[in-house]
């Protein structure tokens, strides 16, 4: 009895200290210190805590493009999104945190290589996955629309008819995401970001009116306020479409 006892004691302790710590990552990441706040994430563990610190580094991916080793800072958001999976396979956020990460991953590999490899393949079932367990998810959808987008991107129309690709689709699964969470400037951003790197004809009047109004909405964390900023640099080349392109692109490779 003494044993249990002991054992339960422990065991409480550890899910107070685990509580703590993603509290701690909580505050750290809505702060905007992306290292800090996968620090204790990592050290929160579980399933929870690794796809939380996975996150971070992939939001420091996305809003600090001159990160001296991108590459090495990817890995390591891979393999935390991998271990949160071991954990718990049917946690949606290792499943969704896994499918980003990987997507960032896909930037240093050679498309048909990456395809060979079914790293893009693999990141589309966790993703439809997430969306059949939970259709009201706007990460996982507005991450769907991404990856249509991007294979139609650099895959063209082979890319596409080989991986059942389309931009309708993209553009549908990013609606659907922003209907659901119309506050979001990071879902409007990443829309146009897509759309303007793409440089398909068509698609210029969605990409700007969602930048506009991606920029009059109040950010609700460190990670939207440095989005906006990110958006108003994109609008900001309007004027030049071969620059916003170019700007895009760039953004989308790094």
């Amino acid at each position: 009895m003494r044993y249990l006892a002991a054992l339960a004691s422990l065991l409480l302790l550890t899910t107070t200290a685990a509580r703590a710590d993603m509290d701690e990552a909580r505050q750290a990441f809505a702060g905007g210190d992306w290292q800090e706040a996968a620090s204790q994430a990592r050290q929160a563990g579980g399933a929870e805590g690794y796809a939380y610190a996975a996150q971070a580094l992939v939001t420091q991916l996305m809003l600090e493009p001159d990160y001296p080793d991108r590459r090495a800072l990817t890995r390591e958001a891979v393999e935390l999104a991998e271990t949160a999976f071991r954990e718990d396979s049917d946690s949606a956020e290792a499943r969704l945190r896994l499918a980003i990460s990987l997507g960032y991953n896909g930037r240093y590999t050679n498309s048909m290589r990456a395809y060979l490899m079914r790293m893009p393949q693999r990141g589309r079932a966790l993703l439809e996955s997430v969306v059949a367990d939970d259709p009201g998810n706007v990460w996982a959808l507005g991450t769907l629309g991404a990856w249509h987008l991007e294979v139609a991107r650099r895959g063209g129309a082979r890319g596409m008819q080989m991986l059942d690709a389309s931009v309708e689709a993209g553009t549908g699964h990013y609606r659907q995401a922003i209907a659901l969470d119309p506050d979001n400037p990071a879902l409007r951003y990443f829309l146009a970001l897509g759309l303007i790197a793409l440089d398909e004809a068509g698609q210029d009047d969605m990409a700007w009116q969602q930048l506009e109004m991606a920029l009059a909405l109040e950010p609700r964390d460190a990670f939207e306020a440095g989005v906006r900023d990110e958006a108003a640099q994109l609008l900001a080349l309007r004027g030049d479409r071969d620059a916003a392109t170019a700007w895009a692109t760039d953004r989308m490779t790094r």
